[in-house]
């Protein structure tokens, strides 16, 4: 039987993989720092799909942890890339 979660578990492996790729590509291409800012957002993305996943195991206090670090990995990063 299939969790009823595990779509958001996959999303958050996809994510976490996604953003070490991107962190791998990042550390050679220094010049584009728009690769930076993105695997920062997707890391962000990932802490939103765990926000999702312990909300649909009844954890609300997990939950709110989650979703405030990945509002304040999101907000950090784009003050920091654009001012």
């Amino acid at each position: 039987m299939k969790h009823p979660y595990e779509n958001y578990q996959h999303a958050q492996l996809g994510t976490i993989a996604l953003a070490v790729l991107l962190a791998i590509v990042g550390l050679f291409q220094l010049e584009h720092q728009w690769i930076l800012l993105l695997m920062f957002y997707v890391l962000a993305g990932s802490f939103f799909f765990d926000t999702l996943i312990a909300s649909k195991k009844q954890q609300k206090f997990q939950a709110m942890i989650q979703l405030l670090r990945g509002v304040i990995i999101f907000l950090f990063v784009t003050l920091l890339y654009f001012f």
